[in-house]
């Protein structure tokens, strides 16, 4: 066990060996701000499970996932992991997936600013698409949750839609409707959108490298409707690709 981690179990442990009243600022200190830290990083959850319980999971992935850099803001990737394991949440397996989602947002504001090569578009004049590969850009995310996260995420984050958000999300938890989100970043603000399965398999052909061509066959053989002409004006305008490559 290395001395960081053994500073960890110090601090939650009352009979270690170092001196209890010594430890007690800096137990409190570090817990506060790891608290502060996770509500940035899990808004959503944070409304959904209440301050005491965020506190409680706050203390216990202390235990086990010691901060290791300076930047609270890069801590909490496994926060939801130790909400699985929580017995209160048990019968809310639901709140697992916001966790990951509200981290995925949360990372995405923090990625650097990329641009579409709008000069590397002039391939599609030149070359057969068969020959051309698509490089998506490198931040977007995606999310596959077997309940309506994105309503959940927006009744709780968006109050002008929040009454909306969650009549839509309580009809699809009762029907058992799941979701395929796309996370993504236009400009400066991360933004979150429900795609099908056709949109998913084609994002995922080009993360594999296939060509366009290659991937569109793909989609036609599983009779999977998606349309690239449709398609690609919104993936620049919604910046998720970088460029065009000849393969």
């Amino acid at each position: 066990m290395n001395d960081q981690q053994q500073l960890v179990n110090a601090i939650f442990n009352t009979s270690s060996e170092f001196e209890e009243k010594g430890l007690a600022i800096y137990q409190r200190n570090l817990q506060a701000n790891a608290v502060r830290a996770l509500q940035i990083s899990y808004p959503t959850v944070l409304k959904l499970i209440g301050d005491d319980l965020f506190a409680y999971a706050t203390k216990q992935l202390l235990k086990v996932d010691f901060p290791n850099s300076g930047d609270w803001g890069l801590w909490g990737r496994n926060f939801p992991d130790l909400l699985s394991n929580l017995p209160a949440l048990q019968e809310y397996p639901s709140v697992i997936d916001i966790a990951r989602l509200d981290f995925l947002m949360h990372m995405q504001g923090r990625e650097k600013d990329t641009a579409v090569d709008m000069a590397s578009m002039t391939l599609l004049a030149e070359c057969e698409l068969d020959q051309l590969r698509l490089i998506l850009n490198p931040a977007i995310r995606i999310l596959e949750s077997d309940y309506p996260v994105i309503e959940i995420y927006q009744a709780n984050t968006q109050s002008d839609y929040a009454e909306t958000s969650l009549h839509k999300a309580q009809q699809k938890l009762a029907n058992n409707i799941g979701q395929k989100c796309l996370i993504y970043r236009p400009q400066y603000k991360p933004l979150i959108r429900e795609i099908d399965s056709a949109e998913l398999n084609w994002l995922q052909l080009m993360q594999q490298g296939s060509s366009i061509g290659k991937a569109l066959d793909t989609l036609l053989i599983q009779d999977q409707k998606f349309s690239l002409e449709t398609w690609l004006p919104l993936a620049i305008q919604q910046n998720l690709i970088f460029s065009l490559k000849k393969m």
